[in-house]
């Protein structure tokens, strides 16, 4: 040993076990640090790639410019991709709607066109035509297709491809065509529009590139528009919701950051204070304030050597899995997250907290032990050494005197008090505001619901009608497993107990009323199913103060019916833009008050891709409209958003857990030699244990208040910024969920101290005064 600073390895090698506990919180935090971040990166990253595979890999569109322009600008260093995207006005074919379209191979390979047969269009004479286009229309690659575009012109092509279907195109039962670029230029300007579509290069300032190209062109605001989603993942979205997203994420991490601090900071604290009469003898030794500061925060270096790798390689190790499980679960519809990859945000997040958190934590005891005197320390007595004088006695007469002391134990050091029940707080602030993720989320994310279809017929034209023998042909399909239809008649004037409105009459089969009877709120829906009544959605119940047992009078054709309201249900899978009441019946009602005995539409849910059986069931006077690619869209989007905000919010939980039996563990042990003397004195082990619950008590009721009221400040400011600023829900406490964290948080102390407090009742007196 050179020097006194060698007494910190020597000292470490000694007591292994003592500073064990220090080095685990550390390692922990650091752990869950960089969990917590890695997630959120390789999180973003899956979302990109989602967001890139349904929007397209582009940033920024500018319209109506020259095309001397747009090669200049696509001659940029920061610009990767760029070319137009030609629209032409709607036509169609064969009774389709065809969507006609053009721009460059290496463009439409970034919009996600896959040429899945032939090869892309090089001449203006050659298309490419949707695959569902191919089979509808009998076509085949090198087959020539007649178009007649908007303004009557006729133009030839050869297929020399085909590409893969697109949802919006399946659900609206319409195709695409696709041609070289430039290939809609001899269209008036009238009948078409190009867009210059553009990709900057990885680490271009989209918003500055923006700017510059503006102000270079002359162009205006309404001719550049972004991609608002991709730029959102990115971090360079300028719109106002993304902006409250990021100071969102920010806040939230910083809480993050936050846990860490208090979890390493308490301990680390707590194990300085332990060894104050050690750092007496060294000051008996000869050691100056300089150099017990020095020692301590060298003592923290060597903390950091030893519980960073353990903590970034746990940390990795926890992401690794937790994303192989993501994975594994339903990969229908997660987007693929990356495996086995190293997180640098995450890992760079923890390294910063664990030694900053150190070197902060060490800086405040440091001060503390170098101004302890030689002589007070060397006593043992803590409380002398930190200079803190009792004027009065543990309160006695409102608690026994076990309760009263481990509450005095709490409470004599302030510093400590902060920390451990600043940790317990900062844990339920940060699971409370981690909540209002998930009412973002299924505001921004609409989960499907369970009546939507994934085929739907209809008319070609409005009014046309579906006859039921069409149903019951589609319902034997193998793959088929929901089949129902609905009838309608708009416009009946109608009345109630407070004035009148015109009425939206709507027929339910035996599965909607299956999923009616799940969101029903109020009534009966046998009764409207044996035509003894009808259902009202839930809104219309507010506004009108409709009950169960009014009546609505419907005029039909001159003749007056009364229905009465059966049931109210809080969502009807229909909207009405006029603002006419929907009002939900069964079919045997609807054609006796209407006289109408054929659907509008006929939807059908299946396990299945069954398009083509339907669609051969189907007349030239009717169309499908294929939304299972849109439907398993919008599953990926909600599911991984799902996965996201979910499993931040189970790695919180643990945060939290973790914490607390860290926390109370620590507190425990480092008034080890304490508990001691108590015992050697002829406290009882039973009376020792209820000292060791009233203190972490006392930690965990404090902890909990402050938890619950800076919880609520801050979900109300996050729900007001996020929630009601964009969708206009009102903020309302939430009530249950903070008292399922604070429950929680209590029952986690009390449990966490059954283990140390059967330990110190198990060892010997003398082992308990002598740890140390």
């Amino acid at each position: 040993m050179k020097n006194y600073l060698g007494l910190v390895s020597e000292y470490a090698k000694v007591h292994k076990k003592k500073n064990r506990l220090t080095i685990i919180c550390i390692a922990i935090s650091v752990m869950l640090v960089t969990a917590i971040f890695g997630m959120a990166d390789m999180s973003l990253k899956a979302q990109k790639d989602e967001a890139i595979r349904r929007y397209g890999n582009w940033h920024t569109i500018i319209s109506n410019i020259p095309l001397e322009t747009a090669d200049a600008i696509s001659n940029r260093k920061d610009v990767s991709v760029s070319g137009f995207l030609g629209m032409a006005s709607s036509t169609t074919y064969q009774g389709k709607e065809l969507i006609i379209q053009s721009s460059s191979g290496e463009l439409a390979e970034q919009m996600n066109l896959t040429v899945t047969g032939g090869h892309y269009p090089v001449t203006e004479t050659e298309a490419l035509l949707d695959q569902q286009g191919m089979e509808q229309f009998g076509l085949s690659i090198g087959d020539t297709i007649e178009i007649v575009y908007s303004d009557g012109q006729v133009r030839q092509y050869q297929i020399s491809g085909t590409y893969g279907d697109f949802s919006s195109l399946q659900g609206t039962d319409a195709h695409g065509l696709q041609l070289a670029e430039g290939g809609l230029r001899f269209l008036p300007e009238t009948e078409y529009q190009e867009y210059d579509y553009i990709q900057f290069k990885n680490g271009t300032d989209i918003n500055h590139a923006n700017e510059e190209i503006k102000v270079e062109y002359g162009l205006t605001d309404e001719q550049i528009s972004t991609n608002v989603m991709l730029l959102g993942l990115m971090g360079q979205s300028k719109d106002t919701t993304m902006l409250e997203v990021y100071l969102t994420a920010a806040i939230l991490f910083i809480l993050v950051a936050m846990t860490g601090t208090f979890m390493i900071a308490s301990s680390f604290n707590m194990s300085v204070l332990e060894r104050t009469q050690f750092f007496g003898l060294l000051r008996c030794l000869g050691a100056t304030k300089r150099q017990i500061k020095r020692y301590i925060r060298r003592e923290g270096l060597l903390y950091c050597l030893k519980a960073i790798p353990a903590g970034l390689l746990s940390g990795s190790a926890i992401l690794w899995i937790a994303i192989y499980v993501l994975n594994s679960i339903n990969s229908q519809y997660l987007p693929e997250m990356p495996q086995f990859q190293l997180s640098f945000p995450g890992i760079l997040a923890g390294t910063v907290i664990g030694v900053f958190v150190v070197m902060i934590a060490s800086s405040s005891p440091a001060k503390n032990a170098a101004k302890v005197s030689p002589q007070t320390a060397v006593t043992g007595n803590i409380n002398q050494a930190n200079n803190q004088n009792f004027k009065k006695a543990s309160n006695t007469k409102v608690f026994h005197v076990d309760t009263a002391m481990g509450l005095r134990h709490a409470f004599s050091n302030k510093k400590s008090m902060i920390l451990i029940a600043g940790s317990f707080a900062i844990s339920i602030v940060l699971f409370l505001c981690f909540t209002i993720l998930i009412t973002f989320m299924n505001h921004a994310l609409s989960p499907l619901k369970p009546y939507a279809p994934d085929l739907t017929v209809e008319g070609n034209e409005p009014g046309f009608y579906l006859p039921h023998s069409l149903k019951e042909e589609i319902a034997p399909i193998p793959g088929v497993e929901k089949v129902y239809g609905r009838m309608f008649c708009t416009g009946i004037p109608a009345k109630d107990k407070k004035g009148s409105n015109t009425a939206t009459l709507v027929s339910y089969d035996d599965p909607q009323f299956q999923w009616a009877s799940d969101v029903l709120i109020s009534g009966d829906i046998e009764n409207v199913k044996n035509g003894n009544g009808v259902l009202v959605d839930y809104g219309y119940s507010q506004e009108f103060n409709w009950e169960i047992g009014d009546i609505i009078t419907l005029d039909m054709n001159g003749t007056e019916h009364e229905i009465t309201v059966s049931g109210i249900v809080s969502d009807v899978p229909l909207d009405s833009g006029s603002g006419e009441w929907i009002i939900v019946c069964s079919e045997n009602t609807f054609t006796s008050l209407t006289g109408i005995s054929d659907y509008i539409v006929i939807e059908i849910q299946t396990s299945t891709d069954v398009s083509g059986q339907v669609r051969s069931l189907i007349t030239a006077d009717m169309k499908l409209l294929d939304m299972q690619q849109h439907n398993e869209e919008v599953r990926t989007g909600y599911f991984a958003m799902a996965v996201f905000v979910y499993g931040f919010l189970i790695v919180i939980a643990l945060v939290a857990l973790i914490n607390i039996v860290n926390t109370v563990n620590a507190s425990v042990s480092s008034r080890i030699n304490h508990y001691g003397v108590m015992r050697a004195v002829g406290m009882s082990g039973k009376q020792l244990q209820k000292v060791i619950l009233a203190e972490a008590a006392a930690y965990a009721v404090t902890g909990s208040i402050a938890g619950a009221i800076s919880g609520l400040f801050l979900h109300r400011f996050f729900f007001g910024m996020l929630i009601t600023s964009n969708w206009g829900q009102k903020w309302e406490p939430p009530i249950l969920v903070l008292a399922v964290v604070v429950t929680a948080a209590i029952l986690t102390t009390f449990l966490a101290v059954i283990s140390p407090s059967q330990k110190i009742k198990k060892t010997s007196i003398v082992n308990v005064v002598n740890a140390g």
